[in-house]
């Protein structure tokens, strides 16, 4: 997937709800399309839309026709019910997009784009900010619409981001070995309340993460670094040998 997998998504509450209310079990995917296109005023539109839709998880298309993953009377009768449709595909959601997303509101604690994007640049420097603004709009306004804050919904606390960040302040690099109190030291200024032996806990509890990193016990006549108590061994050094956020 890419930033831009997203960007055709629709724009408004109202959007969403005539678009998936009108939508039927077994329809093809141009009735799909004539769907979307009404709403916009137009005759046609390119495809995109429609396979937005498809990524986020309101339905699948086998043999060019859909099944939907609501029930599309309910919504008809019941415009509520599309924060409930809205909450339950973002959950199911397994893109990195989505995920780094929800990530990023949870870690500002709101729905501004300018804060959101702020955030993922730091993860994502070489991305150019109007690109990233334009990409990322749709996803904000999504998760606005089913207030994932509120609801919890794909609640992420950053451990591994905040982990990574200071990993790298302190070693400037993956793959090299340092002290974990220089990495504790970095985390602290990132939030006080947290501290090494929490934060690793947290992390690698996440076995799709556990690999990338490295736990090492030097020799006491090797170091005079504090050693820490994580799991059921002490260790001194950490490494982190690839991108905590980046699904291999």
């Amino acid at each position: 997937m890419a930033w831009s997998s997203l960007a055709h998504l629709p724009t408004s509450e109202d959007e969403y709800w005539y678009i998936l209310s009108n939508l039927l079990n077994g329809m093809s995917v141009q009735e799909v399309d004539a769907i979307i296109a009404t709403y916009k005023g137009k005759e046609k539109v390119q495809h995109h839309y429609r396979s937005n839709l498809a990524k986020v998880g309101f339905f699948s298309v086998n043999q060019n026709c859909i099944t939907l993953n609501y029930d599309t009377k309910k919504l008809s009768n019941n415009k509520r019910y599309l924060k409930t449709i809205l909450n339950r595909v973002l959950k199911e959601n397994q893109m990195f997009e989505t995920k780094e997303v929800a990530s990023a509101i949870f870690e500002t604690r709101s729905y501004n784009l300018q804060e959101v994007v702020d955030v993922l640049e730091r993860e994502h420097p070489l991305i150019e900010r109007n690109s990233f603004v334009r990409w990322v709009r749709p996803i904000v306004t999504l998760m606005k619409f089913a207030d994932i804050l509120s609801a919890g919904v794909m609640q992420q606390t950053p451990y591994a981001r905040y982990l990574q960040e200071a990993f790298i302040k302190a070693a400037n690099q993956f793959g090299n070995s340092i002290p974990l109190e220089l990495v504790e030291t970095e985390i602290k200024k990132i939030d006080a309340s947290l501290n090494i032996v929490f934060l690793l806990d947290k992390v690698l509890e996440d076995f799709n993460i556990r690999f990338k990193i490295e736990l090492l016990m030097m020799p006491s006549w090797a170091t005079k670094n504090k050693s820490y108590k994580i799991g059921e061994d002490m260790y001194t050094h950490i490494k982190i040998k690839a991108d905590l956020l980046k699904e291999d």
